[in-house]
């Protein structure tokens, strides 16, 4: 073990510091400046729940049962929450063939909402840029991404 490791205690200093609650915080920053972002379109009607769905998606076809395996929420409010979004004209649903599920898939309103969104989440990596320098933001997104290497999950999820 690295002696980073045997140095970790448990302290007051550490609550505030401590990794997860800096990656945390600042997503949840990131998160409200999207909102802010995202409020002064089209797509400002969007529910917090209709966005993790959404994003979810990640551009790919999933199942009803798969997004709420995902989201760690019931498939009644996986259900109800996509057929807003298909309502909304962002997604469609495709039956599959044991007729018990269905495929949840982008319009190509969905699909431009998702290059608003993305456009969205540039411009907050531009002030991060700014905030940190370059280098720093290259290295932050470096560690994060190797981290997010090590524990990926299988294709498909």
């Amino acid at each position: 073990m690295s002696t980073m490791v045997n140095k970790l205690q448990p302290s007051f200093e550490y609550l505030e510091t401590n990794l997860m609650r800096l990656v945390l915080e600042m997503a949840e920053k990131m998160q409200q400046e999207s909102i802010v972002l995202n409020s002064s379109d089209k797509y400002a009607h969007a529910t917090p729940a209709q966005i993790r769905v959404f994003d979810s998606l990640r551009g790919k076809p999933r199942t009803i049962s798969s997004l709420a395996e995902k989201l760690g929420i019931s498939r009644q409010a996986t259900h109800k929450t996509v057929h807003q979004l298909v309502d909304a004209g962002l997604l469609r649903l495709e039956r599959l063939s044991n007729n018990r599920d269905q495929n949840v898939l982008f319009t190509e309103e969905g699909k431009n909402a998702r290059l608003q969104g993305a456009k969205n989440l540039i411009k907050i990596e531009e002030q991060v840029i700014k905030d940190l320098g370059e280098a720093d933001y290259q290295a932050l997104k470096n560690i994060l991404l190797k981290h997010h290497n090590l524990y990926r999950l299988p294709k498909g999820d």
